[in-house]
């Protein structure tokens, strides 16, 4: 049982982190998840126990269990970020591990702004490797309304630009990292296997929302840095940066 709890929790865990269950969300009844997963309720306790316990989520009886997710809101706000960040990070290579058509959620519509017509009904989904010397580095997930979407996923699968670069270059306006929460979290398996490292380590992670000079949001992001390369600093007055350990 302890290896189905901390498989259910990892994925339930992942939902928040990535956003597909954003903060207030209801997420399914005990019952819907057991029938979802192929597990026990003890199970399905267990881990929504745990994930109480970091603060991922609230449980109130008679109401349901609701992402809560009220992690540290950091100087992230800030368009220089972006540019402070590409300035000091690494120079390496970006290479797209996966682009796709996915689904998107109420959430996306409302913060990304798509329209009711069918063609506007997904998102593409970008999963890209910042390797520097050969070394995995940042695993990134971007999450982008089609008309931009659609321009970047005939690009070449690797490039030295970053997805900012690339959107920058594409639109002719900057694009920044906005709105960003920082969290320690313990990776999945599969994160660990693309960034070589243990996953019984912490590592840091971010999220947040990508937008144009103008304000236009693109989309929304996830990525999580291999600790053994970075660490992070972040000022709410001044903007410190990424920098290499």
């Amino acid at each position: 049982m302890a290896l189905k709890f901390k498989n259910v929790f990892s994925q339930l865990q992942m939902k928040i982190i990535f956003g597909e269950w954003p903060e207030g969300f209801r997420i399914p009844t005990e019952m819907e998840l057991c029938d979802h997963y192929g597990v026990s309720r003890v199970t399905i306790r267990r881990a929504l126990d745990g994930l109480v316990k970091q603060g991922y989520i609230t449980r109130t009886r008679g109401r349901g269990s609701f992402v809560l997710f009220k992690r540290s809101v950091v100087g992230l706000g800030y368009p220089q970020l972006s540019s402070a960040v590409q300035e000091t990070m690494p120079k390496g290579i970006y290479k797209i591990l996966l682009k796709e058509k996915v689904e998107a959620s109420d959430a996306d519509r409302n913060q990304i702004g798509l329209s009711n017509d069918p063609s506007a009904s997904y998102l593409w989904h970008f999963k890209s490797l910042h390797t520097v010397d050969g070394k995995p580095s940042v695993l990134s997930d971007y999450y982008v309304a089609p008309r931009f979407g659609t321009e970047i996923a005939m690009l070449d699968e690797e490039d030295e630009r970053s997805f900012f670069e690339l959107v920058s270059q594409q639109v002719g306006q900057k694009c920044h990292f906005v709105n960003g929460k920082v969290a320690a979290i313990n990776p999945n398996e599969e994160i660990c296997k693309q960034l070589g490292i243990d996953c019984q380590s912490a590592s840091l992670w971010c999220r947040g929302v990508c937008v144009l000079d103008d304000g236009t949001v693109i989309g929304r992001c996830t990525k999580v840095f291999n600790g053994l390369m970075y660490e992070f600093a972040v000022d709410t007055e001044v903007v410190s940066s990424f920098h290499r350990s």
